[in-house]
């Protein structure tokens, strides 16, 4: 058994590793650990794999959040103030106010 390195590492959405893993799975046989992983993304996720970089790349223009926060929030289901709120209560260490939260809410609901 050969051991390999980590030669670098990228937060990114779980469209995009949906892609990665459809892509590894034309190519070879994928682990039960891939599969499982497969088999979930595809129930979950809900956009393309640039529509979810695009959406990644605003959050940090526009609200400067790190690229690890904005892919998460691009990752969550997030459909409430409330729970957007929460979440980036846990992210991030500054208080947004209600008019930052709606822009955030509707960028990432699309509306």
């Amino acid at each position: 058994m050969s051991v390999r390195r980590i030669i670098r590492s990228e937060e990114v959405t779980n469209a995009k590793a949906l892609e990665i893993l459809r892509e590894l799975a034309s190519r070879s046989q994928l682990s039960e650990e891939q599969r499982k992983t497969l088999d979930y993304l595809e129930k979950v996720v809900k956009r393309r794999g640039d529509e979810a970089e695009a959406l990644v790349k605003q959050l940090m223009e526009r609200f400067g959040f790190t690229r690890v926060t904005a892919a998460q929030l691009v990752n969550l289901s997030i459909d409430s103030l409330e729970e957007l709120r929460v979440v980036l209560s846990y992210l991030e260490k500054r208080e947004y106010s209600d008019s930052e939260l709606k822009e955030i809410l509707k960028l990432l609901t699309g509306q």
